[in-house]
């Protein structure tokens, strides 16, 4: 009889395992990303900082972030699975209950994010991602925020004759902390070392499109794309190394499963180059002035 109910025992945990092991469960979450479903994906988590509540809308920056950088899920997957933590220390794979009291369930315990935030402008209001902050106490103004989820972020000022944004994409351990500066020049523009961020001197808040002080911007961010449009974006800015924090697009259909991208320099507004995306075969070229034609890396 001991025998027998070990042997039951035996084919269970290695049906569980198959069906619903830890690599399993690990591909399950992954995927709750990838098939933009924050609900589901929120229910898999772990806050490293209790007062986040996780959400759909609280994890919705990362899902702003993978549509523009798709590889990051499979590197997550990935490191999953492989090492139980990805590589840049973001998420983790903890132990969250058991299975009939013997086998284990797992989520993701998550590192969340707290920028330093700088501006130099009193009473002007600081919202991320459209959602108010804090407003600055004086002109010598600095102010940990947080806890926020990993993922891309635009930071605005608003309610003062300056205004700025800047988008940043918090996703790595050394984020963190990351200092985010929304001091103002009137009618000038900086760069951050890794964010681009624009001045504009106005009387009204930042319009919804990124502007800078003496340019209309020609494109939009690359959040703002969805579906195939996205998936062209991603897929020159994969081949061609851009940050989409520094890039605003345009994108048209030039032929049938054939979109056209057009990037812009965020802060100045001039044309960075002119892409078509093979939807079919997935193939990017870059369209060469010299021959006026469409050339791929290999060509």
């Amino acid at each position: 009889m001991g025998l027998a109910l070990l042997v039951v025992l035996g084919f269970a945990g290695v049906f569980y395992h198959r069906q619903a092991g830890r690599t399993k469960q690990i591909t399950t979450i992954t995927d709750t990303i990838t098939d933009d479903q924050p609900a589901d994906f929120a229910r898999s988590l772990i806050s490293d900082d209790p007062s986040l509540k996780l959400t759909s809308d609280t994890v919705q920056p990362l899902l702003t972030y993978v549509r523009t950088h798709p590889s990051y899920v499979k590197t997550m997957r990935h490191d999953l699975v492989t090492n139980g933590t990805t590589r840049d220390q973001t998420f983790k794979v903890v132990t969250s209950g058991h299975a009939f009291g013997i086998f284990p369930r797992y989520k993701l315990r998550v590192t969340t994010m707290h920028p330093r935030l700088q501006t130099n402008v009193a009473d002007a209001t600081i919202l991320a991602n459209g959602a108010p902050v804090i407003t600055a106490k004086n002109r010598h103004f600095s102010y940990t925020a947080g806890p926020f989820f990993p993922g891309h972020y635009v930071f605005k000022l608003t309610g003062s004759r300056n205004t700025k944004h800047t988008a940043v994409n918090l996703i790595a351990q050394n984020d963190r902390h990351r200092d985010v500066d929304l001091t103002t020049q009137t009618a000038a523009t900086t760069t951050t070392d890794s964010a681009t961020t624009a001045t504009t001197a106005s009387s009204t808040t930042t319009p919804a499109s990124k502007t800078t002080s003496s340019h209309e911007q020609t494109g939009q961010d690359a959040a703002s794309f969805s579906g195939r449009d996205a998936d062209a974006i991603a897929a020159v800015n994969d081949q061609y190394n851009f940050d989409d924090s520094d890039e605003t697009y345009t994108v048209h259909e030039a032929h049938p499963d054939v979109l056209e991208v057009r990037a812009y320099d965020w802060v100045t507004n001039d044309p960075d180059g002119v892409y078509r995306y093979d939807t079919i075969h997935d193939i990017v070229s870059s369209y060469n002035p010299q021959t006026g034609k469409f050339e791929t890396p290999d060509d």
